[in-house]
């Protein structure tokens, strides 16, 4: 699946031209760069491709989402309601606002649960924020009707699924901003890298000029005399990242094509028996294909097809397990496990109830996730490789 499988002569070039030119900032020597900025181009390549209005690039996936935050003034005693399965910045992004993260429970598309939602809503609820895990949407529209109804911002975790469509439109889209991570196990990676992709014009204006320590970029302007709008930090992107991200981007269309066409090969190669069955998409043609995940009738059975599909071949996972993505195994989140001395929101006079993160909170979670078996898909898979997962796949099923 990530996207350096695709690296090729044309990132080469991209990268050897920036070094040559000696231009890594992406803002300063405006007198010297002959006005060529690659981070700027990439931004509006990504903000036209995906119908944005803005796109600002960031550091990385987990800095997009704090940035975004920061945009929309996130602090102290703030709840964001979110998913216990995602990547666990989505939670830190909160944290480092010193806002509480207030996990609900995931339905059978591996997303956040629209259902799951509503009772967690309190007078502190600021957003919503569903996760569109492995590359597929979660049900937005649910979403947006219920923050239209309480008042609140829809925001979108996007960074898995740069490219993934919801009824014909972008994820990311949708709600106050959407961030993409670009690193190095995504579909479009630069190595390290995010974007965050608004319609809103206030809150792009005040994340980009947090992003850079609050700059005004007016290339008009020396760098070190235009002035700044407001105390910010540094999560710039480098020439170096934009310049690739430029090439990534216009291999995604072929990328996502070649995933969704052999997750079909596959699938067209096995029968699901009753009881077996895809997750849930609430639209599944915006799919990217990263990942195919399978849900079996229990954990029992899902524990007999993983041991089965290990033994054909071609193993695979079972997410309840999966330490990176599910808030059950972050003991450093239960223990708010903190360098500094002051630990907002733990020990924090704005936050009055903070979740205890106890694994026991997500029994549907736990239930979904212990019988969901999950393959990594690949951008290039020949027949071969095709026949082994398909083999892997019977072989499981049989043992059910």
């Amino acid at each position: 699946m990530p996207g350096f499988e695709l690296f090729d002569q044309r990132e080469i070039d991209a990268v050897t031209d920036v070094i040559k030119r000696k231009m890594v900032h992406r803002y300063s020597f405006q007198e010297t760069r002959n006005g060529i900025y690659r981070v700027e181009e990439f931004e509006k390549a990504v903000a036209e491709k995906f119908g944005a209005k803005h796109c600002l690039a960031v550091s990385s996936g987990s800095a997009a989402l704090y940035v975004g935050f920061r945009g929309l003034g996130i602090g102290p005693g703030d709840e964001i309601i979110t998913s216990p399965f995602t990547f666990i910045a989505s939670v830190e992004a909160i944290l480092e606002c010193g806002a509480v993260p207030v996990l609900a429970e995931i339905d059978e598309s591996l997303n956040l649960d629209p259902d799951s939602v509503e009772d967690l809503i309190t007078e502190r609820t600021k957003a919503i924020m569903p996760v569109h895990m492995f590359g597929a949407a979660a049900d937005l529209d649910a979403f947006a009707e219920i923050c239209e109804e309480y008042g609140l911002w829809l925001l979108e975790d996007s960074c898995q699924a740069m490219g993934a469509t919801y009824h014909g439109r972008s994820v990311g889209t949708y709600g106050k901003w959407g961030p993409y991570s670009l690193d190095p196990y995504k579909l479009l990676t630069v190595g390290e890298g995010g974007l965050i992709v608004t319609n809103d014009d206030e809150t792009y204006r005040r994340m980009e000029y947090y992003h850079d320590h609050g700059h005004i970029h007016n290339p008009a302007i020396p760098r070190g005399a235009e002035g700044k709008a407001c105390l910010g930090f540094n999560f710039r992107m480098s020439e170096i990242q934009g310049a690739i991200g430029l090439v990534q981007l216009d291999k995604l269309d072929g990328a996502i094509a070649s995933l969704r066409k052999n997750k079909k090969r596959v699938l067209d190669g096995v029968k699901f028996p009753e009881g077996v069955r895809l997750r849930d998409l609430p639209d599944s043609e915006g799919d990217i294909a990263t990942q195919l995940v399978i849900l079996l009738p229990d954990a029992e059975s899902a524990k007999r097809f993983q041991k089965a599909s290990g033994e054909a071949g071609c193993g695979c996972g079972i997410l309840s397990g999966n330490t990176w993505h599910y808030a059950r195994h972050w003991e450093t989140l239960r223990e708010g496990s903190y360098y500094s001395r002051i630990r907002c929101p733990y020990d924090c006079p704005y936050a009055e109830d903070v979740p205890l993160y106890r694994p026991v909170e997500w029994p549907r979670t736990q239930d979904i996730l212990s019988r969901a078996a999950v393959f990594g898909m690949d951008i290039f898979m020949d027949d071969l490789k095709i026949a082994s997962m398909q083999n892997a796949i019977r072989a499981g099923i049989k043992a059910l």
